[in-house]
This record gives structure tokens, sequence and C-alpha cells, in this order.
């Protein structure tokens, strides 16, 4: 078990031994390994005696994922992956299949994001937003579900956003590809309840994390890179890897269908269920002088 953590929450839920009920003796499967929530997710699970697939695109970061492991906990295999090819989804879970058995926990967590002004967006890059954000949640589900429902169920995980849940300036393609892989995970979800699946999909709401996403961000006005990174890193409250690790699987324990990371996350899922968009114009104007500064004007 991890050394004690006074900064990540206590879940009564979330011990060793049921971590390993969960998985049966099967491995799991996380994206974007590399950093954030996904190394966060693969130590916790090894520190239990679960033996984790990582993948994520950038081999150096992934190197420190596998070399930060709990020394104690099961192996981290780990393959290089863009959960936006289709075909390369596909082979790597045959392989995964082939060399490990059917994993009883998939978690598609790769995700990437842009911080400019919609008229200014790198569209290329905005494409690649929705090719790894949406595309990589489709592909990570559609290849492991059948392998899922043939061994008589297991967890796939989907990481979406609270900017899923309410577009947020400055981030319009993130809060798409966000918006679109929530509605794609809850119709696989429904869907596989009516039809008595055995599968479970379970779906993650973070709000703010600190992780490196905001340092990774494209920044079409580099300007503004300082300005949004210091203040995601050292001023926005928001939750650690560690701690949203330990919420993510809490709620897949729980059984929970939407599982929301933080109290930011939260208050703003009560606040769009309760304002609809009511709660559009207040927010716009608490928020507007922040992102002014994160598009550079």
């Amino acid at each position: 078990m991890l050394p004690f953590d006074p900064s990540v929450p206590w879940h009564p839920r979330l011990t060793d031994d049921r971590i390993r009920r969960l998985c049966d003796g099967r491995p799991a499967v996380v994206t974007g390994a590399g950093s954030g929530m996904g190394r966060a997710l693969a130590h916790r699970l090894s520190a239990a005696g679960v033996r984790v697939l990582v993948s994520d695109v950038d081999d150096g970061a992934l190197a420190e994922t596998v070399g930060a492991a709990p020394a104690t906990g099961a192996p981290l295999v780990a393959d290089d992956l863009d959960v936006a090819d289709a075909d390369a989804m596909s082979a790597y879970g045959d392989e995964v299949i082939r060399r490990h058995g059917p994993p009883s926990v998939v978690v598609n967590n790769a995700g990437i994001t842009m911080v400019a002004g919609v008229l200014e967006e790198d569209d290329d890059f905005a494409r690649r937003i929705m090719a790894v954000n949406l595309g990589g949640v489709v592909n990570g589900t559609n290849t492991f579900l059948p392998h899922l429902e043939n061994v008589g169920g297991g967890h796939i995980v989907n990481t979406t956003s609270a900017f899923g849940l309410l577009g947020a300036p400055a981030q319009s393609a993130y809060s798409a590809s966000k918006s679109a892989a929530l509605g794609f995970s809850g119709s696989v979800q429904r869907s596989l309840r009516g039809e008595g699946s055995p599968v479970r999909v379970h779906i993650v709401c973070p709000g703010a994390v600190h992780t490196a996403i905001a340092r990774r961000a494209r920044y079409v006005n580099p300007a503004v890179r300082d300005f949004v990174t210091h203040g995601f890193d050292r001023r926005l409250p928001g939750t650690r890897p560690r701690a949203a690790a330990a919420a993510i699987l809490s709620g897949v324990l729980a059984d929970r269908d939407r599982i929301l990371v933080g109290v930011d996350a939260r208050a703003l899922d009560v606040g769009v269920r309760v304002f609809a968009d009511a709660l559009q114009r207040p927010l716009a104007t608490i928020t507007r002088p922040v992102f002014r500064r994160m598009i550079g004007t």
C-alpha cells in the first residue's frame, strides 16, 4: 500500500483488498498514463497488486511513470500507443488479450487541449483534440467491450470533463470533444444496461485536476502560456492527481454511472442540472477578465 498522504482523501471503499477483488486476477489498462490522473491510477492499481498495462504517445513520460511505480507493487507494462488511431488501438487490444488475457478495468484517459479564441484556433490541432479526446474513448470502448463481454464482465472508465457539462471559453475544441465523449459514453452505458450486459461503463467528469495538461496545451498566443500555467498550477483550487485517482476507483467500486471528481465538478454538475442555460451569463461575467487574459486580449 502507498504510504499515508494527508493530501489524499480517505475513501472507506478504497482498500487494496477491494481493488484486487474488483480486478479478480485480471490486468487493468490505462491510456494517457504518462502523467497526471493516468499515472496516479496506474500507481494506485499497481500498489494494490494489479498488473497494469500503461500506454501513451510520450515515451519519455511513460518511462517516468514506470520508473516511479511503487517498488512493492505489481509490474507496469508500457506500450507506445496513439489512441486516436483506431487500427493501432485494435491491434493493441489484440496484443493485450494474447499476452495478458482480458482486462477487468479499462481506463480511457488520454486527453489534450488548446487555449485560444474560437477564431484563432489551429484547425488541424482542433481536429487532433477531437481525435484524441473523443476518438480515444470511442476506440478504447469499441476495442475492449467485446472482450469484456466474452469473459462475463468488466469496467470501462471513460474520462470526460466538467467542461463537457458546460463549455469553457478559450477551449471550444476541448469542450466539444469532452461533451461528445460524455454523450457517447452515456449512450453506450444505457444501451448496455438495456441489453443486460455484464460490462459497466463509468463516466468520469473531473473538475480542475493539477496535472500537466495546461503546461502541455497548444497555445496559439505564446504570451498567455505563463499566465495560464501559473494560474492553473498555483492559484486555481483543484484536486491532486492521487486524490482524483482515489475518487475514480472509489466510484468504480461503488458502481457509479457518473463519477464527479472535485468540489468544482460537483458544483457545476448541480448548477447545470438546476439552472441550465441560466448559469451561462453570471459565470461569463465572473470569468470574463480571466478568459480575456487567456486569449491575449
